[in-house]
């Protein structure tokens, strides 16, 4: 109470000496001495906002923490990363998207126009109120009335050609990056790299479509009140040379405190860029997570891991909350400061740019003596010239006020054109980086390298490939994983066309990772490979890609039924396909070739590896990469299927399986000892001896499995006798 009795003590002293500051001083001292203050009280509200920023500084990060990165801002490097994508918003100059710009900007300035003729209409109506001049007011009212049909025409205009202009740049965005995303497998080398620092689904979504609807707002938040700004500001001037009035001191004001509230308003401001970067960021996190749910819904089903998929959703969702609550609570403080500079800072300084003319002009004095019958014509000017400089006035404050407010909104563009530069970034990188194979035109018949030798092709690595070609030929290469771990240190043979090649290995010593080197999926680091085109090579999958489309659609991919038609491929061909894989019977329970549905959840495992497997004959490859692809098919299809690949079709099968049943279609076998050694040969001459030794081998292993349990057993009838036995000595 006793320091709350001081506090008050010292406001009424403060009060009472600016009114003894205030009493016998003239107008325009007292114009300066509030200006003074009024500067005080902005500077102390400055310094109090200043205080109150450090503790909004700290913005919690996404998880999983990564590498620190440099939070976007209004920088020379957001103007190159903007330059950039304005390079593909806008090909050329005579490009849709200029033409509709164009057009917009001669939208504003007509609507800048009309504003500035509808204010000097309103000055009039207000004339010929004070004058009581009825005829004169109502052709003024109507004129008023007609004009108000272009300036909501155009209004609307405006609003149809920034929707307009938004879809043309979000279709120019979205064809660059589906052209890159699509070019050289990036989307496969990219899904490799998956993580919440690469969300690539709300790169292309989310993130392009808040860039462009900011970009074309603030376009017309921007240019418009400039114009506005140019305009007004010149037609002020223009009433003021033309009543012989002192512009410069108004002017000088305006300028002033322009340049002190968006100092202010930029100092205080909070960092809204980095903000909306980064609630983007944990919003693709999240949605990453739910896509990783679906995908993955049977096997946390079958182990019950519901909680810890929930833990994991809602302890991501409370970081989002977070990220929410704190940029909402900074948009709370910065929007109270913000209107109260820009709305009632401004009108006090409007109200006294208007005035000052008026009351500090001797024209308008009272001291002067005025005719009685001058006197109503002069106070209906003064009204008119009032009336039509305070709308003039008020339309320059709002589009000043759209420029200070469009700040916010421009650090928030420079979040979202940093995901959107970092996407084009990472896919024109990985688009260089991919190998383009050296075609050639006849057929090299390269010497096999048993051992490596210090060649810069070997090092390197280099892929040839010709549609002569009728072989595969590998040279010295290294098996290496994108990340970087070594599988096989060398590896070279030759697979001739005919040549069915069984590849055994335990998991993980390179089986697969050889079928992705060849296809062009993983980058070759070393070594050699001359190969036939990708269209002559068909990698089937132990879990085939269903697409979305028809079941003739599964039966093509990835052609289309035009390709199908262009081939001569006919729906009677895609039937006896069907037969040779026994799906005959799939494709009458389903209603034919034209049926949709939901392929991956109608069809059975074994369905879908054989629909993957019927690929093989419509493409007629001349050679197939089956990566156990028929552990799901019975014994007796899955022999009808490779003997009618090999014998009918001719096709060289590079096979991935377990099942020694599979032995006798092939010729030669790959072994992998999982260390990086290897060991390649003919499988027909010793084919017997291995099946027998196969047999052996399970018999054995189906003893030694039961060995533990029954020398349990033994001990505890041991014990229960009394007795010892020789096979636990």
């Amino acid at each position: 109470m006793v320091v709350a009795s001081k506090l008050l003590r010292k406001i009424k002293s403060a009060i009472i000496i600016l009114k003894f500051l205030v009493e016998n001083q003239s107008r325009f001292s007292k114009f300066l001495l509030a200006s003074g203050l009024s500067t005080s009280a902005a500077f102390i509200l400055y310094r109090l906002c200043l205080k109150y920023t450090r503790y909004t500084k700290n913005f919690p990060k996404c998880e999983p923490v990564t590498k620190k990165k440099v939070n976007p801002a209004l920088n020379k490097q957001f103007f190159r990363e903007l330059t950039y994508l304005c390079k593909i918003m806008f090909p050329n100059l005579f490009s849709k998207q200029s033409f509709l710009l164009f057009i917009h900007t001669l939208t504003l300035i007509c609507r800048t126009f009309l504003s500035i003729y509808v204010a000097k209409l309103e000055g009039l109506l207000v004339r010929n109120i004070v004058q009581k001049n009825f005829l004169m007011f109502a052709k003024k009212l109507i004129q008023w009335l007609f004009i108000a049909i272009p300036a909501t025409t155009c209004n609307s205009l405006i609003r149809y050609l920034e929707s307009k202009l938004d879809l043309e740049l979000k279709t120019q965005l979205v064809k660059r990056s589906h052209r890159f995303y699509f070019d050289k497998r990036v989307y496969y080398k990219i899904a490799l790299k998956q993580s919440d620092e690469c969300q690539v689904d709300q790169n292309l979504t989310e993130d392009i479509d808040k860039l462009t609807n900011l970009f074309v707002h603030l376009y017309s938040s921007l240019t418009k009140p400039l114009l506005d700004i140019i305009l007004i500001t010149a037609t002020l001037i223009g009433l003021a040379k033309s009543k012989n009035v002192n512009y410069v001191v108004p002017s000088l004001m305006a300028l002033v405190v322009i340049v002190l509230t968006g100092m202010l308003i930029r100092k205080i401001s909070p960092k809204f860029g980095k903000m909306a970067a980064d609630v983007a960021k944990q919003k693709g996190y999240l949605r990453f997570l739910y896509g990783r749910i679906q995908t993955n819904s049977e096997e946390i089903a079958f182990y019950s891991g519901e909680k810890t998929e929930s833990n994991l959703v809602n302890d991501n969702f409370k970081l989002l909350k977070k990220k929410l609550e704190l940029v909402h609570n900074n948009k709370f403080w910065y929007i109270i400061v913000e209107q109260f500079l820009l709305k009632y800072v401004w009108s006090a300084a409007g109200l006294s740019m208007i005035s000052m003319p008026l009351l500090l002009s001797d024209k308008y004095s009272p001291k002067n003596q005025i005719k009685v019958e001058d006197e109503a014509v002069e106070i209906s000017q003064r009204t008119e010239e009032f009336t039509m400089a305070k709308n003039l006035l008020s339309s320059g404050a709002d589009a000043v006020e759209r420029i200070m407010t469009s700040y916010k909104e421009l650090t928030e563009l420079t979040g979202f054109t940093r995901r959107v530069y970092e996407m084009f970034k990472l896919f024109e990188n990985e688009s260089q980086n991919s190998d383009i194979p050296i075609e050639i035109d006849s057929v090299m018949e390269p010497r096999i390298k048993l051992a490596p030798e210090d060649d810069d092709q070997t090092k390197s690595g280099v892929v040839y490939e010709s549609d002569n070609l009728k072989s595969i030929i590998v040279e010295n290469i290294r098996v290496e994983t994108p990340n970087g771990e070594v599988i096989v240190p060398s590896l070279s043979l030759k697979i001739d066309h005919g040549m069915n090649l069984l590849i055994t290995g335990p998991n993980g010593c390179g089986k697969s990772s050889l079928f992705r080197i060849l296809s062009g999926l993983w980058t070759l680091k070393s070594g050699i490979i001359h190969r036939p085109k990708l269209k002559d090579m068909f990698y089937v999958p132990q879990r085939p890609y269903l697409a979305i489309g028809t079941l003739r659609d599964q039966i093509i991919y990835p052609d289309r039924v035009e390709d199908m038609v262009q081939k001569g491929i006919r729906d009677t061909d895609l039937m006896n396909i069907m037969e040779i894989v026994n799906l005959s019977n799939v494709v009458t329970r389903e209603g034919g070739l034209d049926a949709i549905s939901d392929w991956k959840d109608v069809l059975s495992g074994g369905e879908k590896q054989r629909l993957g497997l019927s690929r093989i004959f419509y493409h007629k490859p001349k050679f197939a990469f089956l990566d156990e692809c028929t552990s799901a098919i019975s014994i007796d299809v899955e022999g009808k299927i490779y003997h009618t690949a090999i014998n009918d079709y001719k096709i060289t099968l590079l096979t991935i399986a377990h099942r020694y049943t599979l032995w006798q279609y092939h010729n030669f076998i790959l072994q992998f000892d999982g260390v990086g050694n290897w060991k390649f040969e003919e499988l027909n001459n010793n084919l017997d001896n291995r099946l027998n030794l196969k047999q052996e081998k399970d018999k054995l292993e189906k003893i030694l499995l039961t060995v533990p349990s029954s020398k349990e057993r033994l001990e505890e009838l041991c014990n229960i006798l009394g007795e010892s036995s020789i096979a636990l000595e």
